[in-house]
């Protein structure tokens, strides 16, 4: 390539870096008030001035603006080393592990070296100052001394710290900003690298140092890095440590709905999730059907999972937080899922004893209060009867058996009573129940005629061993005296277990009052059976329903246990 355009393209590219990082520091300096923003404000001043030195240098042609340009040159060459490790700790959060003296004494040998090269005693600083042609444009280019290779081991310790914390960065982030921070390595390295071979002899051209020429590169690149995705209103620290120490799900939503990034617990809970995947594209539907309702502003608030390992149901609160840049504009939303099952199932257990609360209230004012009526009312009939002179001895002994049938009936009630109380006391001390063991003690106990048990898991299950037999007891009895079935199968399902035979069903129109207490279409039945089974269900905070069987008859299913 001809010297004259060689010469004047380097002019031009110092000259460029000297304005687009100035441009740049002014920029960021002005913009935001962010410690990462304020320390790459410092860097792009200090590559500004070191760029504007060598282009003292240039237009000085040898004279004594060069002198003054080495100078200015020098101080913030080495300057530049603490400003890239001041930035990349800032930048990577690793700045708060660097004490506050470390900073005061770079800057101080930076200083000192500056001073040492402008009065350059002996030629400790610099050895020689080689001017030469390169068509119109006279260059000149310092060799370096003892102490400016020192300079540059310091340099390149600092900038070494900085690529470390950079590395550990990308490793443990992920997402853009794992882009973000190998594009600010690679730049880092190329920058030093040049300082190394320019000091080291090992030059493109003699004349030429081609380190401030790189300045548009780290300027742009980095400043590119930082600023695409307006970043710095959010330090990707924060982010980062924000994701790491978050126990919640934690998912950052761009404005186009598409995921940005997410935390490991999100990643466990959400099968599938990945980075820039729309969230209609998100494997779990109901959680990406939730999620869009959610954003969109619809009444999503919750979203329910299966936990596979115990096979529990999780019911999570969806907080979504929209983030808006400078001018109100929506950039994307922070989606945190809070864990609210157990205040979920205190707040059912809570109702359910409200339930037996006003079904107690209810017995005890309607069903308990008519044999005490009835017995009341033939007491006094007796008593009137026993006053006459010539009492009705059939009469009286009428009244006494309607007395002593009414005590029965209390005596009943009462007994009922007791148990479903003692039958929906939650259960605080839970076993390891074998379904198929407690199903067979139950069958061997319970009135199950010629019907056949087949049980198809072999699954256990933590409760009161007592009171599941309790269950299978009463839904098995259930069955021989109503379903008319042939066969009763046990199965395990994805968060619970079946009970279901091969029977004629149960009309959907009962379905709904099945499980209240008096409830039984059998004029002998009692209506307690199928209560008891959902009271013990309820103490074991664990959910029963009613539907068709694959087998053509009923089926009960236990869930979230």
């Amino acid at each position: 390539m001809d010297d004259a355009l060689v010469g004047l393209t380097v002019v031009s590219l110092v000259g460029l870096a000297v304005v687009v990082s100035g441009l740049l520091a002014v920029y960021s300096w002005s913009r935001i008030d962010h410690p990462v923003s304020e320390s790459y404000a410092t860097l792009m001043a200090v590559d500004s001035l070191w760029a504007g030195g060598y282009l003292l240098m240039i237009l000085g042609a040898g004279g004594l603006l060069t002198e003054f340009g080495l100078g200015i040159k020098a101080l913030f060459a080495a300057l530049a080393g603490v400003a890239w490790l001041r930035f990349v700790s800032e930048y990577t959060g690793d700045s708060e592990w660097i004490p506050g003296w470390v900073w005061w004494v770079l800057a101080a040998q930076a200083v000192l070296y500056g001073l040492v090269v402008a009065i350059n005693p002996g030629g400790l600083a610099i050895s020689e100052v080689v001017v030469g042609q390169l068509g119109v444009v006279t260059f000149s280019v310092e060799q370096a001394g003892l102490l400016t290779v020192l300079q540059l081991a310091v340099s390149a310790c600092t900038v070494g710290v900085s690529l470390f914390f950079l590395g550990r960065f990308f490793i443990e982030t992920r997402s853009v900003y794992r882009y973000q921070a190998a594009l600010i390595f690679v730049i880092g390295v190329l920058v030093t690298v040049s300082s190394i071979l320019f000091v080291g002899q090992f030059r493109v051209h003699p004349l030429v140092d081609p380190t401030p020429i790189l300045f548009n590169l780290q300027a742009l690149g980095v400043g590119w890095a930082l600023y695409r995705y307006d970043f710095l209103r959010l330090s990707p620290v924060v982010v980062t440590r924000f994701f790491r120490e978050m126990t919640d799900p934690v998912l950052i939503i761009n404005a186009e709905f598409v995921i940005a990034d997410f935390n490991e617990t999100a990643d466990a809970l959400i099968d599938g999730l990945e980075s820039q995947m729309p969230i209609g594209e998100i494997n779990d539907t109901a959680f990406s059907r939730t999620l869009q309702t959610t954003i969109s502003g619809g009444d999503a608030d919750e979203f329910t999972t299966l936990v596979t390992d115990g096979g529990r149901s999780q019911t999570y609160d969806i907080e979504e937080t929209e983030v808006t840049d400078q001018f109100g504009i929506t950039q994307g939303y922070v989606i945190v899922l809070r864990d609210i099952t157990e205040r979920k199932r205190r707040e059912r257990r809570l109702r359910n004893q409200n339930e037996r609360l006003s079904e107690f209230a209810d017995i005890v004012s309607h069903d308990l209060r008519n044999p005490l009526s009835t017995a009341i009312g033939w007491n006094e009939f007796v008593d009137q009867q026993l006053d006459e002179t010539e009492p009705d001895i059939e009469a009286i002994q009428d009244g006494v058996t309607r007395i002593s049938n009414s005590h029965e009936r209390m005596d009943e009630l009462i007994e009922m009573l007791l148990t479903m109380a003692r039958q929906g006391q939650t259960v605080v001390d839970p076993e390891v129940v074998s379904l198929e063991a407690v199903a067979k003690a139950a069958w061997s106990t319970a009135d199950t005629g010629n019907l056949k048990l087949v049980v198809e898991t072999d699954r256990s299950v933590e409760g009161d061993p007592t009171r599941i037999k309790s269950v299978f007891e009463n839904l098995f009895r259930n069955v021989n005296d109503h379903a008319a079935a042939t066969t009763v199968y046990i199965a395990a399902t994805e968060n619970g277990f079946v009970i279901e035979d091969d029977g004629d069903g149960i009309p959907k129109a009962d379905r709904a009052e099945l499980f209240e207490f008096g409830y039984t279409t059998d004029q002998d039945g009692t209506g307690i059976g199928l209560a008891v089974v959902k009271r013990i269900c309820e103490a074991h905070d664990w959910e029963i329903t009613v539907d068709d069987s694959d087998h053509g008859g009923t089926r009960f299913a236990i869930t979230d246990v």
